[in-house]
Order: structure tokens, then sequence, then C-alpha cells
């Protein structure tokens, strides 16, 4: 893998966070896509029998849903199509999230949200990690539902030093400050690191871009040497979480669609699953940026590419 530089926050931008994310430790594809394009994914509905949608990207970018996301998942519907989301957003519960589109006017029962936070809460329960962990999030962040003894990191150096791992559930709000708090703690006496959101960043509608916590966990591990736990697309589990709250999944990988606008996540992630996979490229991560040669360098090929949902 080729070397890369980890800017500063502040320095991030669409190209930057490509390189860090295919500088992560990724599945490799286990095959090519065709990348056939298509209008929308209406036009796939005679292809696929459900569609697995991102979150950021597909469903919304910034705090308001993308126009038309609604009547498309309507049509879709009515067309006898199974949908749902599959984000790596793991600040908040899923549930949480449900009710956020609910107020967009978006149908997307609870049961058919299924979060990165998802996948790291399951795999906590059935391998139950002992002591208390320091957890990079915000307040109302809802700790409670991970099943181990939490204490939120902030600015006290004593809860650094005295956790037994680190969970990192969400991103704003953290510091450079605190990220060294956690570097010296990690380098003083290594331990477990949880990453919930392996996403490097997300994009706004100004084309800012966030340093979420895979991007911090690169960080880490770059500056600590502690190799850190990934939960989250594109990696298994969340996948297999996700296709356990689907009726077609029953049936034939092939028929369920990953829908997103990440290559390293959500298209990668798909064809490890063994799923149909298709690249969204008018919102989001890639928006005006050539997929193609990212595609091309790294062999990851989606099945259809759609300008939007």
């Amino acid at each position: 893998m080729r070397p890369v530089s980890i800017p500063p926050p502040e320095s991030l931008d669409a190209e930057s966070v490509l390189d860090l994310q295919e500088h992560m430790r990724l599945p490799a594809p286990p095959r090519k896509g065709r990348a056939a394009p298509a209008a929308n994914l209406l036009a796939l509905a005679d292809r696929y029998d459900a569609f697995i949608l991102d979150g950021y990207g597909v469903i919304n970018v910034g705090p308001e849903p993308i126009p038309g996301i609604g009547d498309a998942i309507r049509v879709l519907r009515a067309a006898g199509r199974e949908v749902m989301v599959l984000t790596n957003g793991a600040g908040r519960p899923s549930r949480v999230t449900a009710r956020r589109y609910a107020r967009w006017g978006l149908d997307m029962p609870e049961r058919l949200v299924v979060s990165s936070r998802d996948a790291l809460e399951a795999s906590l329960a059935a391998h139950p990690r002992p002591g208390r962990w320091g957890v990079m999030a915000l307040p109302d962040s809802e700790l409670d539902t991970l099943p181990v003894e939490t204490a939120l990191l902030e600015d006290d150096e004593a809860v650094y030093r005295q956790a037994d791992g680190f969970i990192f559930i969400r991103s704003e709000g953290w510091s450079e400050a605190r990220h060294r708090l956690m570097a010296e703690a990690l380098r003083d006496s290594p331990r477990p690191v949880l990453v919930a959101n392996p996403d490097v960043s997300a994009p706004y509608p100004d084309r800012r871009f966030s340093a979420e916590p895979g991007y911090w966990a690169l960080r880490i591990e770059a500056e600590t040497g502690v190799r850190c736990e990934l939960y989250g697309k594109p990696f298994t589990p969340a996948f297999e979480l996700a296709l356990s709250r689907l009726d077609a999944a029953r049936t034939r990988r092939e028929r369920v669609a990953m829908v997103g606008d990440g290559l390293y996540t959500d298209i990668l992630g798909g064809l490890a699953a063994g799923l149909g996979t298709v690249l969204v490229t008018d919102h989001g991560l890639l928006k005006g940026l050539d997929w193609e040669t990212r595609a091309a360098r790294t062999g990851i090929f989606p099945d259809h590419v759609v300008p939007e949902a």
C-alpha cells in the first residue's frame, strides 16, 4: 500500500479523504462490477428485491434530506421492493435516526434502520468486555445502550489514564487536545480501541469535510501503533445484521442491492457481503469527482451507477 500523510482536520477535502479511506485496512474486492449506468433505483427494480440505502449521501447530506428521496422510497415500496437503511452514523441509537427520518416524512420503521453502532453493540453483547471504557461521544449520545461501563471522554486526563479501553462513537466536539490525551495514554499503556464509525469524513453541502471517528482512528494507529477494531461498513458484521432484517435476504443475496456514495464503504462492503451494489454519484463524497479513476486503482467497481436514488 502506498504511504499517505494524514492532514489536519481543517485541511480535509474530497481527495484527501479518499486517500485516507484507501489507506485503511480494507477487505479485498471479491469481484468487479460492470458499473452499468441506470437512471435511478426504480430502473433497477426488476433486478433487485430489496435495497439497502446508505444514510449520509443517499438519504441526506447535512441536516436535511436529499430532495426526492421520500418519493423514491415510496415508489420502490409500491413496486413491492423492500427498502432499509444501513448507516455508519453511530452518534445516537438507531431509534433516534428513525425518528429523524419520520420528521422528514420518510417511511422507515425503526427495525429497518441499522447502524454501525448496532454492530458494535451486538459484538459487545456477544463477547462481553469488562472494565470501564472511555467513549468519544457527545453528552446526548445515550451511552447507556452500550453493554459496558462507560465514561465520557472530555478534558480530564485521569479518565484517559484510568480507562480499560476506548470506544469511538461520535467525533463532534473532539479536539487536538483530547486526541493528545488519548494518544499519550495509549503510548504509556496500550489498550483496545473500538471504532463504531469507521468513516474518515462526511461532506457537508458547502463542501466542508468533517473529521469522523475513522479519521481519529487512523491518527491513533499512526501515532501509537495501537491497532483499532473497526465496525460498520465495509465490514461484514454490519451487513449481516442488516440482512437479518430483510425478507429478501432469506432467498438470494444477489437480489439485494447496497446503495451508497462510498466506494470504500458501501460498494466494497456490499461486494464482500455477496450483494449487488449501486453507486450514487451526484450526492455525498464523490460529487463532482472522477470516481472511475479511483475504482481502476483499487479494483472496486459497482454493479450499477446512478446519479441519485
